[in-house]
């Protein structure tokens, strides 16, 4: 699990009072899980382990599962995929607290920064701690941030 903390607003809200501080933060908060969100359900491009094969060729299809190219044509496989890319969710737990989760059984292995596997990384998935460093570096989700709080303050 990635956590993400903002420092440095004390200045920015001198002269609001708590219930104003509260609603800024909570709304700055939003911003953030729903950048988290979004970026956790965006995959990267697909490569040739997802592409369709010749028989005995195997491959993964995204949003089904394992696939294999039969002897006398067509397609076997079982739709084994448990949606992972629009299974993200934002739950709000108090106006300054959101977690984004899944409850996709094996979403770990593809994007836990603890657990992530080789081919995952390989692939170019990124892990919920890159996401995390990525939103809160990134200067259109600060701007979103700030045009939040400008508003507030007028």
């Amino acid at each position: 699990m990635a956590t993400v903390k903002v420092e440095g607003l004390d200045s920015a809200f001198r002269g609001l009072d708590r219930a104003s501080v509260t609603r800024a933060l909570g709304l700055a908060v939003s911003v953030t899980a729903k950048q988290v969100r979004n970026r956790m359900a965006t995959y990267p491009p697909e490569t040739e382990a997802n592409r369709p094969k010749p028989y005995p060729g195997q491959w993964y299809q995204r949003l089904w599962g394992q696939r294999r190219a039969l002897a006398g044509g067509g397609v076997g496989g079982s739709n084994t995929s448990e949606q992972l890319q629009y299974s993200w969710r934002r739950r709000i737990v108090s106006p300054l607290t959101q977690h984004v989760q899944t409850p996709v059984s094996y979403a770990s292995l593809v994007q836990g920064a603890n657990d992530q596997t080789d081919v995952h990384r390989q692939h170019g998935w990124h892990t919920d701690e890159q996401i995390a460093d990525e939103v809160c570096t990134d200067p259109r989700v600060d701007a979103e941030i700030m045009a939040v709080f400008d508003k507030m303050l007028r």
